[in-house]
């Protein structure tokens, strides 16, 4: 690129390079031969725009083009050019791009212009200073910021600042306010992606939507596995500028994602650090949880439902409790437009391609408006088409004003980004820069970065092609450094050594981390606390919806839960006989063991309702309930809405499964213990299905897939057969293990209710004093575990509540504890 003085325009096209300097008159720019500035990609108009002297500087304004110009991911008519101001032309259809970079240092820079503070003076005389979103004396208009957010008072005692109830949060140097807190000179307001300093007289706004930066230094981590250490990430050591696209590439297994998920802050580096404009990102990271952007590789929106309803939910979900539904719509309407799925808003998200699907969750995170944007293999499984416009859509994204990276194995369209990064075996970093000083830097010459990709993977043998080409020097330097080493070094490690000692290394590590922020002093020693003011019965109350929206959008998996309990009530009542529960035939041991067969019929299928109804229904969307956690998810509204929902089902199925049961079977008519017997045993087998609901969901949180935790149901139902009381006798050592059966409760609740004694503890004789065939003369033995009293009722009503309480605490704790596993 021309240093010298005066105005440069770099033009950036199929990979091709070239530099034009800009006198005092104008330049016609398009395809056709006869232009100033002639381009050759075939999407650029004959005649696309004009460049005009203006002052010192320079503006390109669109003469009428097909494709316009696009600067900070928009079209415009027309700009005055600030130095580092690119200017695309783009085509939408194939992806591809051509980039204009104005470069004069004798205009002001885009970087001081997006950074320059703006002064709110502070009146002494007046005692309330309001900050929000809408309304107030100091307006910052961020959908991370509340309506009202914070409020400054002068009071006896200084000038004190208030958080008045943000969902976001207020933090003075890096500590969340929690209570009021009197400002000094200098200290640092953060509030979404803006920093207020405070300056007695003023506050000093300073807008870092589009200006943050990213400085890792010697990012290292190791896993243990089978007692074996492995380096998976090592001492890594970037800087990535402002509105930067950077893709993180290499073979699988070499610490791609490691890398990203230790610059966004999922999964810190456990030695190293991260800054953001100067701030210790791990230690703050909740000032900038906000501002973080994440796609996982899974979808992050449930496909069931059409796409606008799931960012509805999205939005609900992450934006402030006082964004009303206008601005919520508009800022659905503003992501789809970025990402260019307005079209499809009212279509499920199963039904959309691959490629959409990916465009929708990148959409849900654009939501709350992320300035640090990080995605995990976002163009897996698409095709070199789809690809390519997600490239697109990505380089408009970081134009836009967001630091973007992405972690891609593919390289066709690599050249979209600012910087790439190579990583080789065990996590080692082998390059970081521009694309195309990748190719020389590898002295590839075909031009295809996939050759790469075979030139850094491997044993750095002194036979290898590759070292005997490209590495000779470098495996004569660890040589000489390890002289008593038994194995040759690996590829990537003898690349890393190459690179670190490059002029390309000092220029775009070293160099660039030299020119780090300082991080401010006060919050050197502040570790930011991390949790987010929310009102845990909105989230409750907007995640039942959702749940209830998801089951009902699913018709298929609905309609077959529905279905269990009349096809069970049939098949039971053509076995079972009318007169089971009530004695009306002689009352025999017979009878008896009629009644117990119904009962335990009764019990087991309410367990299995429960169980069956929940297994899958955390495992199935661990990629959504892990993007939200991270945002702002508390796990006991998660689960409650699970619990609310799946009690209904199990409601609607029991209701159901009596009905049909009543048609043949007769239910005592006597007086039950509490209520009458029918509503008792109603009342017991919702317990029991919501006793298997809470179980299901404990194999749900625990289970690593849907398909695990279907195949762990099996386990979970077999003991309720075998320790109900039926089939066994409980004795021994199965008695205590019968007490963690939900069936056995559930027996002897259904077993008071219907009053089983009653039938059981009469003479077994007919009317006429005859004993029938097949019975010994005198009463039946009573059963205590029968008793029809209040007290034993009532405590296995509680017994099952609190199996109910003590799986769903289990649950809780298992999402508790994957918080801290990646």
């Amino acid at each position: 690129m021309i240093t010298t003085a005066g105005a440069v325009l770099h033009i950036s096209e199929s990979g091709v390079e070239r530099d034009v300097v800009l006198g005092r008159q104008s330049y016609t720019v398009g395809r056709a031969a006869d232009n100033d500035i002639v381009l050759l990609s075939r999407f650029v108009s004959g005649r696309h725009a004009r460049i005009e002297p203006v002052g010192q500087g320079h503006r390109i304004i669109d003469v009428g083009s097909r494709n316009g110009l696009l600067f900070a991911g928009q079209r415009i008519g027309e700009r005055e050019l600030a130095d580092g101001d690119v200017i695309r032309i783009g085509d939408p259809a194939t992806g591809n791009f051509v980039s204009l970079t104005y470069h004069n240092a004798a205009v002001a820079t885009a970087t001081s212009l997006r950074t320059a503070p703006s002064r709110f003076p502070l009146d002494p005389a007046d005692p309330a200073i309001t900050i929000g979103r809408v309304g107030c004396d100091i307006v910052l208009d961020n959908p991370q910021v509340s309506r009202f957010h914070a409020q400054i008072d002068r009071t006896a005692d200084g000038v004190v600042l208030r958080d008045m109830g943000s969902t976001n949060g207020t933090f003075v140097n890096g500590q969340r306010v929690t209570t009021p807190v009197i400002l000094k000179a200098g200290d640092v307001i953060q509030i979404g992606a803006f920093k207020l300093v405070y300056n007695v007289s003023s506050l000093d706004r300073y807008d870092q939507q589009g200006a943050l930066r990213i400085d890792a230094r010697n990012l290292s981590r190791v896993v243990t596995r089978n007692r074996i250490q492995r380096i998976i990430l090592n001492d890594v050591s970037l800087s990535i500028a402002p509105r930067e696209f950077v893709a993180i590439v290499g073979g699988s297994g070499t610490g791609k994602s490691t890398l990203m998920k230790a610059l966004c802050g999922y999964a810190p580096a456990e030695q190293g650090q991260v800054q953001v404009n100067g701030d210790d990102f791990y230690r703050n990271f909740a000032v900038y949880r906000a501002v973080l952007g994440y796609v996982p590789q899974d979808d992050i929106l449930h496909r069931v439902l059409p796409v606008q309803r799931a960012l509805e939910y999205a939005a609900r979900l992450r934006l402030p409790a006082d964004t009303a539904d206008t601005e919520v719509q508009a800022r659905i309407m503003r992501v789809l437009t970025d990402v260019e799925m307005t079209p499809h808003r009212d279509k499920p998200i199963e039904a959309l391609s691959g490629g959409q699907r990916k465009r929708v969750s990148i959409a849900a995170e654009l939501l709350a408006d992320p300035s640090l944007f990080f995605l995990d293999e976002p163009t897996s499984g698409l095709d070199p088409g789809l690809e390519k416009k997600m490239m697109y859509t990505l380089r408009r994204l970081a134009d836009s004003g967001r630091t973007v990276v992405l972690v891609t194995h593919a390289t066709a369209n690599i050249t979209q980004c600012d910087h790439v990064i190579f990583m080789a075996g065990n996590g080692r970093m082998v390059f970081f820069g521009p694309p195309v000083e990748a190719l020389n830097f590898f002295q590839v010459t075909s031009g295809d970065f996939a050759d790469i990709y075979t030139k850094i993977e491997g044993v750095g043998d002194p036979d290898h092609p590759v070292v005997r080409q490209d590495l000779q020097t470098e495996y004569e330097t660890w040589r000489s450094a390890n002289p008593q080493a038994q194995t040759p070094p690996s590829l990537a490690e003898l690349w890393e050594m190459r690179y670190r000692n490059s002029a390309l290394y000092q220029q775009y590590v070293v160099g660039r981390l030299a020119a780090t922020p300082a991080d401010p002093p006060a919050q050197r020693n502040a570790a930011a606390q991390t949790t987010q003011r929310i009102s845990l019965w909105r989230q409750f109350v907007l995640l039942t919806r959702r749940y209830f929206d998801l089951l009902r959008q699913d018709r298929r998996h609905l309609l077959i839960l529905l279905l269990q309990a009349p096809i069970i009530a049939v098949l039971l009542i053509l076995v079972a006989r009318s007169d089971a529960l009530t004695g009306v035939q002689a009352q025999d041991l017979i009878q008896r063991g009629e009644a117990k067969k119904v009962l335990f019929m009764l019990a087991t299928v309410s367990v299995w309702f429960g169980i069956i109804n929940a297994a899958r229904e955390i495992t199935k969307e661990q990629a959504v309930y892990r993007r939200e956690r991270l945002v702002n998810l508390r796990i006991g509204p998660y689960l409650l809405s699970k619990v609310v929902v799946l009690s209904g089902l199990v409601i609607v199925q029991t209701i159901i499964l009596l009905g049909i049961v009543l048609l043949k079977v007769i239910f005592p008519g006597e007086t039950g213990i509490l209520l009458p017997p029918l509503l008792e045993t109603f009342i017991t087998l919702v317990l029991s299905g919501g006793a298997g609901m809470a179980l299901g969901l404990a194999i749900s949180a625990a289970s690593a897939t849907p398909d695990r935790a279907i195949s762990l149901v099996p386990f979970a139902l077999i003991p309720q057969i075998l320790f109900a009381g039926l089939i066994f006798p409980i004795e021994g050592i199965a008695t205590p293990l019968s007490w963690l059966t939900i069936s056995r409760w559930t027996m002897d609740a259904l077993g008071a209710s219907v009053d089983l004694n009653r039938l059981c503890n009469l003479p077994n004789t007919d009317d006429q004093g005859s004993i029938p065939p097949g019975c010994t003369p005198g009463f039946l033995e009573t059963e205590a575990a029968f008793n029809h009293d209040p007290a034993h009722l009532v405590g296995r009503w509680l017994v099952l509540l609190i199996y109910a309480a003590g799986c769903m605490a289990i649950a809780a704790w298992v999402l508790r504890r994957r918080d801290r596993v990646v």
